[in-house]
């Protein structure tokens, strides 16, 4: 994942639900616009949470919000930026 890919919400990590039925992650569509490593102070010795999240990645939705912090691993790239 790069900075200008478009992206959405994916399933990799958690799952949603809500009153016992299984929930799909909303279909909107961002741009990656900032991706940062995780800090390792903020890891306290937990390389393992590393691998499951991922990178923090500050998204740019087609609603004009933008998210930050999301985990790289919630992410599907669509497209590829340039």
């Amino acid at each position: 994942m790069k900075v200008g890919d478009l992206v959405q919400r994916g399933s990799r990590v958690i799952e949603m639900r809500k009153g016992g039925k299984k929930q799909n992650p909303p279909k909107r569509v961002g741009v990656v616009i900032e991706i940062h490593e995780i800090p390792p102070e903020m890891l306290n010795g937990r390389t393992d949470w590393a691998k499951i999240l991922g990178r923090t990645i500050h998204v740019l939705w087609d609603n004009g919000m933008i998210s930050k912090n999301f985990s790289e691993n919630l992410l599907e790239v669509i497209s590829e930026g340039r």
